[in-house]
């Protein structure tokens, strides 16, 4: 995604949120001026309510005028003629029924007739509440109290209220457009600035040519996201770098490994195929190019182990098995190694060390162990040691030879490297050795250490994880 198509995706869910929250902030506030202005006007009625209910005393008795009135006159009354209440009060009559009379404090009461006789205050109550909302059900508020025999029914009107309910919805009809465009056209600038970095980290990173790794990417100040971003990157083309450099290396170090047994194959064939040789000479040549096809041909296994183990393919039965046994056996190929040579092949072995790993790759470590430290010692010893840390069982092959220098140290297990490069060759080393006893080493879950100094020889210890019967 490009860093305008990114904007436009930001700007879309922002503008999305945005009038999302401003038509709710505008529906808030009118809410809010809605229910504010219903509870003052409520709170209005209930204190004129009270001023009445304290004056009931003031209002006389229906004892005069007998002058009957419906619901629907004191209706229009209440909201119509502009009353702020309205009082009756229920009496017994003669016949032993109720009566509801309509009081004012300077007319004689009036009876309220409804067109059934017998309706009882309650039904009155009810009919005079339907008759006032029938007439002003939003623009009027309707509070009915009982007090003793007395009902005070009083009325506000919501006119003051609604008209500012009005005004304030306008404001925010008009005021949202505006703010949201203002506030589109700030994020715009935001959004802007905040992908600049980002911009111009796609703009370095895809500038980096693949023929030159060694360029990084900018890491700017003040934007600790986009720094570490292009950490990552610089981090990740660093990574990348060195896998170029040593796949090169590795490539022409191979290629170089291949041409050698090559160019001697093709010299000896010529040499055969010349006229005159005798057949003891034949023979001899054939015996070199034998030679050389084997060493050509255990290159390329170990090309392909190490390609195999890359690719993760190799298999390793991970089980407990006593490495004493097969220590023993190792000692024993290394005496057989140094033969006539002036070396003492010592051991210090338990003959348990239970640990867990593959046999087959721990022999095939070991016996390259071995083999290095007896081309490397011309004289003195080698020494095989079992020893035991934590969890970890190793096994240590130290050697009296010339050591290994601190800055070749710890190149040893790279491939194809070599300490002395035509020292190696002579012995018949390709520098894949080690290279590949690591690889076993961590592929069964154990570890390959090397230690050395010039003139004091080397030890280099392989380390297990010790079985569970070992452990107890």
């Amino acid at each position: 995604m490009t860093e305008r198509a990114l904007s436009h995706d930001l700007q879309r869910r922002f503008d999305r949120i945005l009038w999302s929250t401003l038509v709710a902030f505008g529906a808030t506030v009118l809410v809010a001026f809605a229910v504010v202005g219903e509870i003052s006007l409520r709170r209005t009625i209930a204190n004129t309510a009270d001023v009445v209910e304290s004056l009931l005393g003031l209002y006389a008795d229906p004892a005069g005028e007998r002058t009957p009135v419906a619901p629907a006159m004191l209706a229009d009354q209440l909201v119509g003629m502009g009353a702020r209440f309205v009082i009756t009060r229920t009496l017994p009559s003669g016949d032993g029924e109720r009566s509801v009379y309509f009081l004012t404090p300077d007319m004689p009461a009036k009876r309220i007739e409804t067109l059934r006789p017998d309706a009882t205050p309650e039904e009155i109550a009810s009919l005079l509440r339907r008759e006032v909302a029938a007439r002003g059900r939003l623009t009027y508020g309707l509070l009915h109290r009982r007090v003793g025999e007395f009902d005070i029914f009083v009325t506000a009107t919501r006119s003051p209220y609604l008209l500012g309910l009005g005004v304030l919805a306008a404001v925010v009809a008009l005021l949202i457009p505006a703010a949201g465009f203002a506030a589109r056209r700030a994020t715009q600038r935001a959004v802007a600035t905040g992908l600049a970095p980002v911009e111009r980290v796609r703009r370095e990173t895809q500038d980096i040519d693949p023929d030159d790794l060694s360029r990084r990417v900018t890491e700017p100040a003040g934007v600790a996201e986009v720094t570490e971003i292009a950490g990552a990157i610089n981090r990740l083309v660093a990574r990348v770098e060195a896998a170029h450099e040593t796949l090169e290396a590795f490539t022409a170090d191979a290629s170089h490994e291949l041409r050698t047994p090559l160019t001697h194959l093709r010299a000896q064939a010529h040499w055969a195929l010349a006229e005159g040789r005798s057949p003891e000479e034949t023979r001899e040549s054939l015996r070199a190019i034998a030679d050389e096809v084997e060493r050509a041909g255990r290159l390329v296994e170990d090309l392909l182990l190490l390609a195999r183990g890359d690719n993760q393919e190799l298999h390793c039965d991970r089980e407990p098995f006593a490495i004493g046994p097969l220590l023993t056996e190792v000692v024993e190929i290394t005496e057989a190694m140094a033969a006539g040579c002036t070396l003492d092949v010592t051991s210090q072995i338990d003959n348990g060390g239970w640990v867990v790993g593959d046999p087959r790759y721990a022999r095939q470590i070991l016996l390259n162990l071995a083999s290095n430290a007896v081309r490397h010692t011309a004289t003195g010893s080698i020494t095989f040691r079992m020893q035991a840390e934590g969890q970890m069982l190793g096994v240590a092959v130290t050697d009296s030879g010339e050591g290994i220098a601190p800055e070749h140290l710890e190149r040893v297990f790279d491939r194809f490297y070599r300490v002395e490069t035509s020292r190696s060759r002579s012995h018949g080393g390709a520098g894949l050795g080690l290279a590949i006893a690591r690889m076993l080493a961590e592929l069964q879950g154990g570890r390959l250490v090397a230690a050395s100094a010039p003139g004091a020889g080397s030890t280099f210890t392989f380390w297990l994880p010790r079985a569970e019967r070992e452990r107890a």
